[in-house]
């Protein structure tokens, strides 16, 4: 059940008494005479399909903009076939999840997703599983024929199915090198030309920076002698987990490893590959300031890796909010599920906003998952762009973004990047987009599902959107038919 879903008002009945009729008579006929009062607005959701029809509403006003009288609408995501090209997708394990999960991806807009495993992943035990893939079976094929069939790209760790343990200490000996080196052949070979990205070994915190910078160097040769058209991408990047941070409590906070990350990226191997991944939040809370600096840390990653000639794409992966407290899960502290859809928007768009490919864990979210494919229907087709704004919102922790679309108009993403909650009734202030016009203004909130024409004017060449409901979560202003 979904907290914070708005009620209709109750219509009251009672009988009366049979000599009150006359007068209840008149007053009938006295309120016939009157115009009808329009209906209330009632909560707007999205199509979505069957299994997750769950949209989510406010109890606040739905208006983005105070004192405008334009009705909003509900909003009519698309499928994955009918987007453009996002950059953003799902974390998926193994084929039990992936091959399950097809409507999931094509309902809510996803265009990338991510499989850690080709084949099974839990091992007995529901550890990793460890077995060598010797060919691939016709299930999996069919899969991601699929999934390319519906415009989705495929995104492949070459981890479990080598027969080598993700854990422990593997690549001590010749033999393993070669078995590696073969299950990369193998795969790569068969889906030549059907896989746009391959990711060499996860998180790769069992080897040393040496070991893992020399596997890297081994495979590259191969993936590209197999599929000169694929993407090398590395390391999937892992992080710690520490006890004791300031807003976690008894939970733990995770960070980057940015020491192995930058040693990695100092060895050598970022001119042979094609992409950088990490996987930046589990849990992550904005008082952190590891939450607000990311983006600076972000660049930090960017900046080095161009010093050494990389001059590829960046993913971030396997974000995370939890809303439930597993057992054994030691991560940070849950959120409900519409926090945390507010936490995921503001961190994919941030992510594409800084011109990184954003792939989330949806554990947890189904079925609010529709702010999620408002999102991604929003952004088809959007490429990060520099705007010249300005927001009248004094010591506020705003965060903001901007884009272009492929026809030309603009769109600017806008929140209040503090603490979420549940209910927030926004706050108003005027946007000033510098030396700038444009023939219509719509505003696009992907979290209630609706988009409102907004008034504006122009100073001189500035365009003003006054009285501008900003929120805690990212609320969109496209800009259609503008200039510049």
């Amino acid at each position: 059940m979904i907290r914070g879903i708005r009620k209709s008002r109750k219509q009251i009945m009672q009988a009366m008494p049979k000599y009150f009729a006359p007068i209840i008579l008149c007053v009938l006929l006295l309120a016939a005479c009157k115009p009808a009062p329009a209906p209330p607005t009632s909560p707007t959701s999205t199509s979505l399909p069957a299994t997750e029809t769950l949209a989510p509403t406010l109890l606040h006003e739905q208006s983005m903009q105070l004192a405008n009288s334009n009705a909003p609408t509900s909003l009519s995501p698309r499928r994955s076939r009918d987007l453009s090209e996002t950059r953003i997708g799902v974390d998926f394990e193994g084929f039990e999840r992936y091959s399950e999960s097809t409507e999931h991806v094509y309902g809510n807009g996803f265009k990338l997703v991510r499989i850690q495993s080709l084949t099974d992943f839990w091992g007995e035990g529901n550890g990793l599983a460890l077995f060598l893939l010797e060919e691939i079976p016709p299930e999996v094929d069919a899969v991601i024929s699929d999934y390319l069939d519906n415009g989705v790209t495929i995104m492949l760790d070459l981890w479990i199915g080598a027969g080598l343990t993700p854990h422990g200490n593997p690549f001590q000996s010749e033999a393993e090198n070669s078995q590696y080196l073969d299950y990369v052949s193998l795969v790569v070979s068969h889906f030549k030309g059907r896989i746009g990205y391959y990711q060499i070994w996860n998180e790769p915190g069992a080897l040393s920076v040496s070991e893992y910078a020399n596997l890297v160097s081994r495979t590259v040769p191969v993936i590209r002698e197999a599929d000169p058209e694929a993407k090398i991408i590395i390391p999937g990047m892992f992080g710690n987990w520490d006890n004791g941070i300031p807003g976690y409590g008894n939970y733990q906070r995770f960070s980057l490893d940015l020491v192995y990350l930058f040693e990695l990226l100092n060895s050598g191997v970022a001119p042979i590959i094609d992409a950088i991944s990490f996987h930046p939040f589990y849990d992550n809370i904005p008082s952190d300031p590891y939450y607000q600096d990311y983006p600076l840390m972000l660049q930090r990653i960017k900046d080095l890796a161009s010093s050494h000639g990389f001059a590829g794409e960046y993913f971030a992966g396997e974000l995370l909010w939890r809303t439930v407290t597993e057992e054994g899960w030691a991560g940070g502290p849950p959120v409900s599920k519409p926090i945390a859809a507010k936490y995921y928007t503001r961190s994919i768009t941030m992510h594409r906003g800084l011109n990184t490919n954003v792939t989330i864990n949806t554990f947890f979210l189904e079925p609010f998952l529709a702010p999620i494919h408002n999102l991604n229907d929003t952004l088809a087709g959007a490429e990060p762009v520099e705007i010249p704004i300005s927001v009248d919102l004094e010591d506020s922790n705003l965060s903001q973004y901007a884009f272009v679309l492929p026809n030309g108009d603009k769109l600017i993403a806008l929140w209040i990047n503090d603490e979420a909650v549940e209910e927030d009734p926004g706050v108003s202030t005027t946007l000033t987009v510098q030396d700038f016009s444009a023939n219509q203004v719509i505003g696009i909130d992907v979290f209630q599902g609706l988009e409102q024409e907004l008034d504006f004017e122009m100073d001189d060449s500035d365009l003003l959107i006054n009285y501008l409901l900003v929120r805690d979560y990212p609320i969109f202003i496209k800009l259609i038919g503008t200039a510049p």
